[in-house]
């Protein structure tokens, strides 16, 4: 199938860089653009360490996940299990409890490279290069990942750069949110963020009233900086809260290991991954089925850029969009008979996984040239 790094390989999506504000405290790292956001969007919070290996059906250190994919990064890829439909708010809620039962300590930029994953972030609080963690932007990225706010394995900004994004998508605006329904993010620019979800306040703490790690939970202690001017208040407009999202389980998986695995995927396409699980607890993506696919033969008859039109020995005509893998088809010829595995991706176009070469049209013998009748004697003229 698709992605077990014997295909040809195809060439990677141009990857955007959007954080203008890096991981806080003036930091600048490249982050990849997050995908437009697909509605119901679902996302938990993106760990094996939250499931059994079990519940996955699956051996401890392997297996297999199937899902819909939401995210596609540049050595990344995030999918999502289905799951039962929730409120937003309530989305909110079950991703914050989950978060908090795992006692996560504050690591400073952990969260960032993977919204809902934690990880050992850069030197600062609570760094040593090892543990794994959240710092105050990393877990709110992860709780509105968890209702489909935030696109589920995709870079995480600053602070400031949440809610410079979350804006320009209308998702909020500024002022504290309305009782019983209220979402509020509190944001002091630069250096700190936290939110109250339905009147209970969740973010980073100082150990004494929620996490003693100091990294995300409820807040017991009523996050008295909620009164401070100091903090800007923004919440989620109303109008989004009365969506609902399918409450399933996020899964990232790495996919430097087999460059050619996620290139070519986009979100809402279908998947079985089987996956390996490192050392170090993330999840390296061995093969990708694209749930659908069908593989046949058949032969090209023309190519252009974006696409090739080949026809089935039934005689069928297709048409596969080849503009996100053009590296599967260098080199390919009107005539070649190839064997091709392709699926439909969620707007309706046929996308090539697969492309093998079977044969190459025959070149006929050279037609030898007729002979040249010898010229006439030559002789004295008349």
């Amino acid at each position: 199938m698709a992605g077990d790094g014997n295909a040809r390989p195809i060439s990677p999506r141009p990857i955007a860089y959007f954080c203008a504000h890096g991981l806080g405290e003036g930091v600048r790292l490249p982050m990849t653009s997050p995908m437009k956001r697909l509605a119901p969007l679902i996302c938990a919070l993106a760990l094996a360490a939250l499931i059994p290996a079990a519940a996955l059906g699956a051996q401890a250190g392997h297996g297999t996940v199937t899902g819909k994919v939401t995210y596609v990064g540049g050595s990344t890829l995030t999918i999502q299990t289905a799951g039962r439909l929730l409120g937003l708010v309530n989305a909110l809620t079950a991703t914050a409890n989950a978060i908090g039962a795992h006692v996560y300590p504050y690591v400073y930029g952990g969260g960032h490279g993977e919204a809902g994953v934690p990880s050992i972030g850069i030197k600062g609080p609570g760094y040593n290069g090892r543990r794994i963690g959240y710092d105050c932007s990393g877990s709110v990225a992860a709780v509105l990942a968890g209702a489909g706010l935030w696109a589920p394995g995709s870079g995480v900004p600053n602070d400031a750069g949440v809610i410079e994004q979350l804006l320009q998508e209308r998702l909020i605006a500024r002022g504290p949110g309305q009782a019983p329904d209220e979402v509020t993010l509190y944001d002091d620019p630069g250096v700190h963020i936290f939110m109250n979800i339905d009147g209970r306040f969740f973010g980073t703490s100082d150990g004494g009233g929620g996490n003693p790690k100091g990294g995300p939970t409820w807040l017991d202690d009523g996050a008295p900086d909620s009164l401070s001017p100091i903090y800007k208040r923004y919440h989620v407009l109303p109008s989004v809260l009365k969506n609902k999202t399918s409450y399933g389980h996020s899964f990232t998986f790495q996919t430097a290991a087999y460059p050619s695995i996620g290139y070519g995927a986009e979100p809402g396409d279908k998947v079985k991954v089987s996956y390996a699980e490192t050392r170090s607890g993330s999840m390296t993506a061995r093969t990708i089925q694209y749930i659908g696919a069908v593989t046949t033969s058949a032969t090209v008859s023309s190519i252009v850029p974006g696409a090739v039109t080949i026809q089935t020995p039934s005689g069928k005509t297709l048409t596969l969009s080849t503009s996100l893998v053009p590296d599967l088809v260098a080199g390919l010829v009107a005539g070649d008979g190839v064997q091709v595995t392709y699926s439909k991706d969620p707007s309706g176009l046929l996308i090539p996984r697969e492309l093998e070469i079977s044969s190459v049209p025959s070149v006929p013998p050279p037609t030898p040239s007729p002979p040249v009748p010898p010229a006439p004697p030559s002789g004295p003229s008349s």
